[in-house]
């Protein structure tokens, strides 16, 4: 590539990657990229983003769903800086709850925000007020233009500022003004709300944005969450408390009016049950058993957490969190479900459908986008529910840089957890499958299944002996230390005959961990993570029938074949890697599903796997 980020030895398709995004940016387009690992998609979509941004004096902002993905951009951004000597000031910023010296990790980001807000207005926080009062400290200005100059991690700019009594995230922000390139969380701009205060701060105007969109897959469920929001009869027996602490009875009795408007609206709802509950409906009761106007009970729940938030030492107020569930239920029905569920206490959710309802404006007045992921199939979908305008969108599939003859793809169709289909008959058929193909794999494997349930009827009928390796099993609700270690004594394993990792689809071992040095030989794929087909599953296949008429697919189908294809992502990830896909699961040979699969994935179709697997490793 030519201009300010020359680059020799492209990988295949990396060329590709690189000029279509310098095409859309010269256009003022959006591309929507399947981008497989190994293609080298970070530096390929970096280095022209930046070279634009320089020469038009634009912003990028790199978006990831998680901290941890912001470590390969910046360590990307050094190596750029390093290799080619151009002057340009790149950021990290993260949430600011979780670079707070304050140790604040148990509060909600909203709730977190507030008590920030509070600590400021009263000039308490020492760690901002070092920063600024009024203006620009001339310690932090310091500190400002040493980061300036070099490319630092969030958790080495919380360093830097350790040492100064600073606040790491205003510091960041204060940086951030001159930044070509803003390393962030999808939060930050895809969230109406913190999206104005941020770009405010920073200075910065959506249509002078580049968006790169990493792990887009995640988008459209991310979007729909932050436009969602719920009401509990837990979260009302806190608010319960809290308003007799402060004082307010009948405010007290509201909340256990609201209490009995819940379980009012579940009655006959068996348990684990729901129903769908009009916007109408509920205001209506609240307006009968309250004897107060909707909007005018609404403010007085808002001024009861504000004066909350005024208690000293008081961080929490469950009473804002209800006041902001009843102003989003007077919110839009079109692209909304409204539901009432049952399960160990009643919960009222008004729940978005449709996140282009947002992403709409952001992709519409931002000067360009590139959405990528390994697996971002279809790309019509995703600029269908995201709300791309077709005629400013390129849609682009990349080839796999992987040698072919170092994997093979396999599709096992004489088994299903179809529900109709489950039967011992059948996990044994899936034990004894997974067994055979244990003996053959020299190294480890992972076996990720729909859900935690059919992984235990499967485990059970597993013989340790005969699948020749030690069996490891993720457990629902393993915190992050307890991940750690089960992903350590796997690679403990290597070398030594393998393990048997045993996991969930769209889990925390089959999406975002990274299995480096060939760290697993294969892949196995128990059947399809399709989601329950409860009232959200069911209105979204709604309502993407009424805006597309692809509500099956757009609702059920593609998601649930994204997270098998995420999941059968962990096997292969550097071109020396050899490995083994299977997929295990009749379905898997249907077109509906089949039309999901990467072009150059190619699965071989058999009922003995055995006969491609003993190929690839001797």
């Amino acid at each position: 590539m030519a201009g300010l980020f020359p680059f020799k030895n492209v990988r295949e398709g990396q060329r590709e990657f690189m000029d279509d995004v310098m095409q859309v940016l010269r256009e003022k387009k959006h591309l929507i990229a399947h981008a497989p690992t190994g293609i080298g998609k970070t530096v390929a979509v970096l280095a022209p983003a930046l070279e634009y941004a320089l020469g038009k004096n634009k912003t990028v902002f790199f978006l990831t769903p998680k901290h941890t993905q912001h470590v390969i951009v910046v360590d990307t951004l050094k190596k750029i800086k390093k290799k080619h000597g151009t002057d340009f000031v790149a950021v990290d910023i993260v949430g600011k709850q979780w670079v707070c010296p304050y140790p604040m990790r148990d509060l909600s980001s909203r709730e977190f925000n507030q008590f920030c807000r509070k600590q400021k207005r009263d000039e308490r926080c020492i760690y901002y007020n070092r920063v600024r009062k009024g203006k620009l400290s001339e310690k932090a200005v310091k500190v400002v233009e040493d980061i300036k100059k070099n490319i630092f991690h969030s958790e080495e700019i919380s360093d830097k500022c350790s040492g100064h009594k600073m606040c790491p995230y205003e510091i960041c922000i204060e940086v951030g003004k001159s930044a070509n390139i803003i390393v962030c969380d999808y939060f930050h701009i895809f969230s109406p709300k913190v999206r104005k205060a941020f770009l405010s701060k920073l200075n910065k105007k959506l249509e002078n944005a580049v968006l790169v969109v990493d792990e887009a897959h995640n988008l459209p469920e991310r979007v729909r969450s932050l436009l969602s929001n719920n009401l509990t009869e837990k979260q009302l027996s806190r608010a319960i408390r809290e308003a007799r602490f402060m004082g307010q009875e009948g405010t007290a009795e509201d909340y256990m009016g609201l209490q009995s408007i819940l379980k009012h609206l579940g009655a006959g709802v068996r348990k684990e049950g729901e129903r769908l509950v009009g916007r109408g409906e509920f205001i209506s009761l609240v307006e009968d058993r309250l004897d107060a106007g909707y909007e005018d009970f609404m403010e007085e729940v808002k001024a009861l957490g504000e004066k909350v938030l005024e208690v000293p030492h008081r961080h929490k107020s469950y009473s804002r969190s209800i006041a902001r569930f009843l102003e989003s239920w007077m919110g839009e029905d079109v692209g909304y479900a409204r539901i009432l569920s049952r399960e160990r206490y009643h919960r009222l959710s008004y729940r978005c459908l449709d996140p282009s309802v947002s992403s709409t404006e952001i992709f519409s007045k931002s000067c360009s986008s590139v959405l990528m992921s390994g697996t971002l199939l279809p790309q019509g979908m995703y600029a269908d529910v995201l709300g791309f305008n077709l005629k400013r969108t390129l849609l682009r599939e990349y080839r796999s840089p992987f040698p072919r003859e170092n994997r093979v793809s396999i599709i096992v169709p004489n088994v299903t957890t179809r529900y109709s289909k489950r039967s011992d008959y059948m996990f044994r058929r899936y034990a004894s499958i997974i067994s055979r193909i244990s003996s053959l794999v020299p190294g480890n494997i992972a076996v990720f299944f729909p859900a935690y349930h059919l992984m235990e009827r499967v485990k059970r009928l597993l013989d340790e002996e005969i699948v020749g390796k030690r069996v490891l099993v993720e457990r629902r609700g393993m915190n992050k230390e307890e991940r750690v270690d089960l992903h350590n004594q796997l690679v403990n394993l290597m070398g030594s005959g393998g393990g048997l990792l045993m996991g969930v689809q769209a889990g925390s071992f089959s999406e975002g961990l990274d299995y480096a040095n060939n760290m697993l030989d294969a892949v196995i794929i128990v059947g399809l993570p399709l989601e329950t087909p409860n009232l959200e599953v069911k209105s979204l296949i709604g309502y993407y029938d009424f805006k597309f008429d692809r509500g099956w697919d757009y609702g059920y189908v593609y998601p649930a074949m994204n997270r098998a294809l995420q999941a059968a992502g962990r096997c292969i990830r550097t071109e020396k890697d050899r490995g083994v896909i299977v997929f295990m699961d009749e379905r898997f040979r249907w077109r509906n599903y089949s039309k999901c699969f990467p072009r150059d994935l190619d699965p071989i179709v058999s009922e003995t796997p055995e006969r491609y697997i003993n190929g690839l490793f001797t």
